[in-house]
């Protein structure tokens, strides 16, 4: 596998997936780490210019990332989902913090008691049980006296991937913060965000132009020293040592060096052997964004996929169980009609990546199913093999 440090020469814009009209609002939200497919197009762009008669025959390409580097080319990741922090009482609440004192881990509802009374009506059927605190858990809180002297809350969104694979194992309580060999276990987001308006005047006037006259994007400008490393396979092609890319919106570029040994990510050659399942693993970590089908045939998207209801026994993600996310939305058009005698005319606005399944997301198991992709499995979709080439609802699995 052949590794690239890509670091930004400036701000990173990257707009939100929906389709951004200034008319309908002022603000784009902005979309943080880059998905995979971006990064893809910037890294193949330093390929060899083919010539004019083989353009259209297709390149046998594979990615894997992004992911983030700090200074020391260490590896961190999305924090998994499941997991819980035990903080002193006197740290704040509304933050997460580096203050902790012992990482604990989410179980199944059905495995506590106190959630066997949930019922669901018979014309809904059961989504997989929510992931729970568990007793013990709130107990190790307390003190001899039953006063709380810790409280639960949740890491910081980024964790040192040399650490997954003992999560994976289920040793995330043994974890000391003053034992830890490379500190710190968990990282806040390592870039700030900017706002950046744009404003188009009336030509010969001071006043704002009515329609797209006045937004706001949200740039991203990445904390110093660190930088994204992905992986890209080009059988029979290789990319330059250095380069430059655009990545992003507005034109903004980075630069791209190709990593040797011992450059290249240490905590990933454990991590890959983690990317099979033999049977006997019951856990599923989410390393790359996923998009898994609610419905069979229709583009509604879940946290999960249908095929895996009745075997799933816990899901810990970002979205809600029952529905994750959509593909697409109507919304009346420009000439939608105000009389209600009179016909709509309805635009459909693509979101696809609202539909996507976050990386840290985890699945616990009560048997594995048939089908452990999250993907989709449609071989008439070209969509799909380019999902898979470029490695979206990669799962790495534990006990």
């Amino acid at each position: 596998m052949t590794w690239y440090r890509i670091t930004p020469l400036d701000v990173l814009l990257f707009r939100d997936s929906r389709p951004f009209s200034p008319t309908e609002g002022s603000w784009a939200k902005g979309l943080f780490p880059p998905m995979p497919i971006t990064v893809f197009h910037g890294l193949r762009s330093l390929l060899t210019q083919r010539p004019r008669d083989e353009r259209n025959k297709p390149r046998d390409l594979t990615f894997l990332g992004p992911f983030l580097c700090d200074d020391k080319n260490a590896l961190w990741l999305p924090t998994p989902k499941d997991l819980v922090c035990l903080y002193p009482k006197d740290v704040g609440a509304k933050k997460a913090s580096d203050n902790w004192k012992a990482v604990r881990c989410l179980q199944p509802a059905p495995q506590d008691d106190a959630w066997k009374y949930l019922a669901f009506a018979d014309t809904y059927p059961a989504p997989p049980a929510p992931m729970v605190t568990p007793h013990e858990v709130y107990r190790e809180t307390l003190s001899n006296k039953g006063k709380p002297k810790q409280r639960i809350g949740e890491p910081q969104p980024w964790m040192r991937a040399k650490y997954l694979a003992a999560y994976l194992d289920g040793k995330e309580g043994d974890w000391d913060p003053e034992k830890l060999l490379e500190k710190p276990l968990f990282h806040n987001d390592p870039w700030n965000v900017q706002v950046m308006p744009h404003i188009q005047m009336q030509s010969g006037t001071r006043q704002v132009q009515e329609a797209d006259g006045y937004f706001t994007e949200v740039a991203v400008r990445m904390k110093p020293g660190w930088h994204f490393v992905a992986c890209l396979e080009s059988p029979g092609e290789s990319l330059p040592e250095q380069g430059v890319i655009r990545l992003g919106g507005e034109g903004h570029r980075a630069m791209v060096e190709k990593m040797n040994d011992p450059d290249e990510p240490p905590e990933w050659e454990a991590l890959s052997q983690r990317a099979t399942n033999d049977g006997k693993l019951k856990r599923a970590y989410l390393l790359t964004p996923g998009l898994a089908q609610a419905e069979p045939g229709t583009p509604i998207y879940a946290s999960y996929p249908e095929v895996w209801h009745d075997c799933l026994e816990g899901c810990a993600t970002d979205k809600p169980l029952m529905w994750g996310g959509i593909s697409a939305i109507e919304r009346p058009g420009n000439s939608a009609k105000t009389d209600n005698n009179k016909d709509e005319n309805w635009e459909v606005g693509y979101i696809p990546q609202r539909a996507s399944v976050p990386p840290g997301t985890v699945y616990v198991f009560k048997s594995l199913p048939e089908r452990k992709k999250l993907l989709p499995e449609d071989e008439s979709r070209q969509w799909l093999t380019t999902f898979e080439m470029l490695n979206y609802g990669m799962l790495l699995w534990g006990a």
